[in-house]
């Protein structure tokens, strides 16, 4: 008479154990960190490894990550117990290793809708960068101004001024008062301060003074929190280069998807 088959697949309901199975991952070090939500799913004792844990946008809408290699996801959402978390959860949207998404969407009807993107994080000052004196800060009396600025400069932006807690807004203005560049930082579920709204004024594009408003923000952000860090669209090169300049790494680049018509989220008792 044989044994019933134990699943490798299980529950992960604490952040150290997150970390431990990650390898202390910096995704999860420093973009989920203290905001971690159980549960989580992890491919535990099968071939390969992988981990899937809620993790909301930099807009706050609710949704997942995975993390692993071609085998541990392949087979953690293989799982009939994995999907169902993700479909029952709220969740709008899941990201994946690039390289591996289509390994999870043999399994999950994700749709096309989404972007290729790469999640950055530095624990350095960045180098002295010319044009950072110019940096000041900027207050909701600039909303308009900012909102104006970001959609005729940088149309593709995450940025939406002070619409959430703890942003922190800056700029460069020319002698006029006219807004040149600007910026922000908003904290990520772990508290980590993480770039956004990054534009220049599209007659002072390769001025430098993106790059001045990226260090000014990254500096305050390491010095008061340990660690900065940033999404970027894959296809981005000359905003890479910057950020690579400043002292960045990739720690992930991902593929996510959106849902269209997202499964509404289970009643608890």
């Amino acid at each position: 008479m044989g044994y019933p088959r134990v699943s490798p697949v299980r529950e992960v309901h604490d952040l150290d154990d997150l970390l431990d199975l990650t390898g202390h991952h910096p995704v999860v070090v420093w973009d989920v960190g203290a905001g971690f939500t159980a549960p989580a799913w992890a491919l535990d004792g099968g071939p390969g490894w992988a981990v899937a844990f809620p993790r909301r946008s930099d807009h706050g809408v609710p949704g997942a990550a995975a993390l692993g290699d071609a085998a541990g996801l392949d087979g953690l959402f293989a799982s009939p117990r994995v999907r169902e978390w993700f479909r029952t959860s709220g969740a709008r949207h899941l990201s994946a290793p690039r390289e591996h998404q289509p390994l999870v969407a043999r399994h999950l009807d994700l749709g096309e809708r989404g972007g290729d993107w790469d999640w950055m994080w530095t624990t350095a000052p960045p180098p002295a960068v010319p044009g950072e004196d110019r940096v000041e800060p900027l207050d909701e009396g600039s909303l308009d101004e900012l909102t104006a600025f970001l959609a005729e400069h940088s149309p593709r932006t995450h940025g939406q001024p002070f619409a959430r807690p703890g942003q922190r807004w800056v700029g460069v203005r020319d002698e006029g008062g006219r807004l040149l560049a600007c910026g922000a930082s908003e904290p990520s579920e772990a508290g980590t301060p993480t770039l956004a709204g990054i534009a220049t004024a599209s007659r002072r594009r390769r001025s430098g003074l993106g790059t001045a408003v990226s260090a000014s923000l990254t500096r305050a952000a390491v010095g008061g929190h340990g660690a900065c860090a940033l999404g970027m669209y894959a296809d981005n090169a000359p905003a890479r280069r910057v950020y690579e300049r400043l002292g960045f790494v990739t720690g992930a680049r991902w593929r996510s998807r959106w849902l269209e018509d997202p499964t509404p989220p289970a009643r608890r008792s």
